[in-house]
């Protein structure tokens, strides 16, 4: 069997994996002491300076990265996690995939995966909202419009852990299951894609996908 050609090309930009990988590591030490101020009361102390600490981590890095879905280009910018009729449709197969746990194939996407892609929104709103929250009950104001700030707090800490509860296992299945090189692409910047032949595509091949097809919906 003839081997499809293989091209490397850069996905993420540097700030994007800068503020990416800085808002995990910091996403994980706001859970794991989060948790601890809550269910280890020896341990109050020193996992609030801690969660200090992480807070102070996670604010510059989530800056940033709004501030490339606003002035960014390719799949920095806001538009290339936006759902539309092709991601939508992919994020169907994906959610097949999910269901048949690997034994359907993955659809194929360019940058932001397209079921996760608007849930990455979703998780930066709660992220600041985490942020905000936190830094007001830093300065003793527990309400805000009527609203509790610790319970909007709490609720922004549940939402967050479940999304980083699922996300890893999922992006684990994808790198094993695709060919895009998820885990590595967030590290080096660059995804691997196989193309499609134009003979390929003329014998209506379904097991590859034109590069310029998965390029479409970029800023440019």
């Amino acid at each position: 069997m003839e081997s499809m050609p293989v091209s490397r090309i850069r996905v993420w930009s540097r700030w994007l994996r800068l503020s990416h990988w800085t808002m995990a590591l910091a996403v994980f030490g706001l859970l794991a002491s989060g948790w601890l101020i809550g269910h280890a009361p020896t341990l109050r102390s020193e996992a609030g300076e801690f969660h200090s600490i992480f807070a102070a981590l996670l604010i510059p890095a989530l800056l940033v990265r709004i501030y490339l879905l606003v002035l960014g280009q390719g799949s920095d910018h806001i538009s290339d996690c936006e759902p539309n009729r092709h991601r939508l449709q992919q994020a169907g197969q994906l959610l097949l995939f999910y269901f048949s746990l690997g034994r359907l194939p993955l659809p194929k996407w360019y940058a932001h995966n397209p079921l996760w892609g608007p849930i990455y929104l979703a998780l930066f709103f709660f992220l600041a909202l985490a942020a905000l929250s936190g830094l007001a009950l830093q300065r003793e104001i527990a309400f805000w419009g009527g609203i509790s700030l610790q319970h909007l707090h709490q609720l922004s800490y549940l939402l967050i852990g479940w999304f980083a509860l699922l996300h890893i296992p999922a992006v684990f299945s994808h790198d094993a299951a695709g060919e895009g090189s998820d885990i590595s692409g967030m590290v080096s910047g660059f995804r691997t894609f196989h193309v499609e032949r134009p003979e390929q595509k003329a014998a209506g091949s379904t097991q590859s996908v034109s590069l310029e097809t998965l390029r479409r919906s970029l800023r440019k």
